[in-house]
């Protein structure tokens, strides 16, 4: 009887083991299949949730609108060619230099920098068509490092200009595009944003109010337009910070406020005039006159030199001076100092602050023409003591 229970358990035991298993086992599917979704749905990109819209934008209408109004200029110089005993000397245009352009009126003038059509014996414009042209410069501007190029358009025919952005709506952040020729790549086209706005102080220009941007900048670019996504110009693409002797995303543009001012102005004129004042400038933690007492002053512009008979000497202006105020309005350095003069015209009439030892005398001068050889010597002279003149 008892070996009897003990079989009869035994089958129920074994019976209730095998259903035990065979739901598992039944289960297992499941569970590796809902395992194996989760484990996709954390791999795997989803479908569900597209990137927005914005995040990628579409230059291909700016540049398609912009691009006819960009210019290759070929700076060509002429050189003798190697004669034989007897024979007359022949000369020959060559290519010295390239660079890039924008028109900015319909019947031809053309803003690019300085550097791109200085010392050329003639200059070579060809359009986005592939036509060609010879220019004539109408005025140049070495301390801004803008010229203004003239070309005849053909008959009856008009070219696409390019317009000014407002300088008060350029915004760090803001998307950039840049149209140039680097390297002699014509039409070449690059993005990035604005990563400054007013950047002076870099030693490229005398007078500069940059826009920086990381768009890729490279030799060739020198004159092209940088653009907003309106197609505006928010500034001619100037030069590149590169210690290395390669574009390490650190480009600079001579902002829209001093292209359109300059540009106009040689138009109307053919010539920038420069007003000076006469003195050598240095930031306030660089020099301080005997017994200055102010020594957490970081404002203003340090006389660090003056120029004998120049506006600055004959007003009795002194080393160690610190112009804090130019027309009632504070001067935050020495670089925004020499901005605003230059900016002026000659003949004009300003109210300076001075602090001279604890003490603010304000008084006038009239600034004058700066003389011929000012602006070439001033490569010489800043050089010492890291001086900058205005």
């Amino acid at each position: 009887m008892k070996s009897v229970f003990n079989t009869l358990f035994s089958i129920l035991a074994g019976g209730c083991a095998a259903l035990l298993a065979l739901k598992f086992v039944s289960r297992l599917p499941e569970e590796q299949e809902d395992y194996q979704t989760k484990m996709r749905s954390y791999t795997e990109p989803s479908e569900q949730v597209p990137a927005p819209a914005s995040a990628w934008p579409d230059f291909t209408g700016t540049i398609e609108r912009a691009m006819p109004a960009v210019v290759c200029i070929s700076n060509q110089r002429i050189v003798p060619s190697r004669r034989g005993w007897g024979r007359p000397a022949q000369y020959y245009e060559v290519p010295a230099g390239q660079g890039s352009g924008f028109f900015i009126r319909e019947d031809g003038y053309i803003l690019t920098n300085y550097h791109v059509a200085s010392g050329a014996n003639a200059l070579l414009v060809t359009d986005n068509e592939g036509r060609e042209y010879h220019a004539d410069l109408v005025g140049a501007d070495p301390t801004s490092d803008l010229a203004v190029l003239k070309i005849e358009p053909p008959k009856g025919k008009k070219f696409m200009a390019l317009t000014f952005a407002n300088p008060k709506n350029i915004r760090l952040g803001q998307w950039t595009i840049a149209i140039g020729a680097p390297f002699s790549l014509e039409h070449s086209v690059t993005a990035g944003i604005v990563s400054g706005v007013q950047r002076s102080g870099v030693g490229v220009n005398l007078y500069e109010n940059y826009i920086q941007t990381d768009a890729s900048i490279n030799p060739g670019n020198s004159g092209g337009p940088l653009l907003n996504t309106a197609g505006d110009v928010i500034g001619v693409n100037d030069c590149i910070l590169a210690p290395s002797g390669g574009n390490i995303g650190i480009a600079f543009a001579v902002s829209a406020e001093i292209a359109k001012a300059v540009a106009d102005t040689l138009i109307e004129h053919g010539e920038i005039v420069r007003p000076w004042l006469g003195i050598m400038g240095a930031p306030p933690s660089q020099r301080r006159s005997p017994g200055e007492e102010n020594e957490d002053l970081q404002k203003g512009a340090v006389i660090s030199g003056i120029i004998q008979d120049s506006p600055a000497a004959r007003l009795g202006l002194r080393d160690g001076d610190v112009i804090v105020k130019l027309d009632g309005v504070d001067v935050n350095d020495t670089y925004e100092l020499r901005n605003r003069i230059l900016s002026l015209d000659p003949g004009t009439i300003v109210k300076i602050t001075v602090l001279r030892r604890n003490l603010l005398h304000e008084t006038s001068v009239k600034l004058e023409r700066a003389p011929t050889n000012w602006f070439r010597s001033i490569p010489r002279i800043a050089a010492v003591n890291d001086a900058i003149p205005l």
